[in-house]
């Protein structure tokens, strides 16, 4: 996982050039204004779902894992918190579902809290649970954006 903000003056720098040139790629919508759903930005390999979402308590919402595609959770507009956890610190009797790259799980080991405010972006690498949504204080409606990245891009 890694965590950054799209208004850092030194954006990008540590990240593999192909992330980096991604996220500078975002950086150049209007996030606000972006209408919901998918936007293509290179095909099935790199896409980007926006969605608006009103937080839950994170006891009421289970995390998730993907096999096949990176996460990077970007936060437009309110305030979310994301519980995530290292690989392998989840249980699960849900099949994992190769046709949406998600299985549905429970962190049981050192659960980690991170909160985003607008700006804010998390890199979720596959096998790395991660649940977002979850409310900091009380429930809001948020927009944010889900860009999508096949693993092999890293390779």
């Amino acid at each position: 996982m890694i965590y950054g903000s799209l208004y850092n003056p030194r954006f990008g720098r540590g990240l593999s050039p192909v992330l980096a040139n991604i996220l500078n790629t975002v950086r150049q919508y209007d996030l606000p204004g972006l209408a919901l759903g998918r936007h293509e930005i290179d095909g099935d390999r790199v896409f980007m779902n926006v969605m608006e979402v009103v937080t839950e308590p994170a006891e009421n919402k289970r995390a998730e894992i993907h096999q096949e595609y990176l996460d990077i959770q970007i936060l437009i507009g309110g305030e979310e918190r994301i519980d995530y956890g290292l690989p392998g610190s989840w249980d699960s009797d849900d099949p994992y579902d190769a046709s949406k790259d998600l299985q549905m799980l429970d962190i049981k080991r050192s659960p980690q809290t991170l909160n985003l405010t607008p700006g804010m972006y998390v890199i979720f690498f596959p096998l790395e649970p991660h649940k977002p949504g979850c409310q900091v204080q009380e429930a809001k409606n948020i927009k944010k954006a889900v860009v999508k990245v096949h693993y092999e891009l890293l390779l």
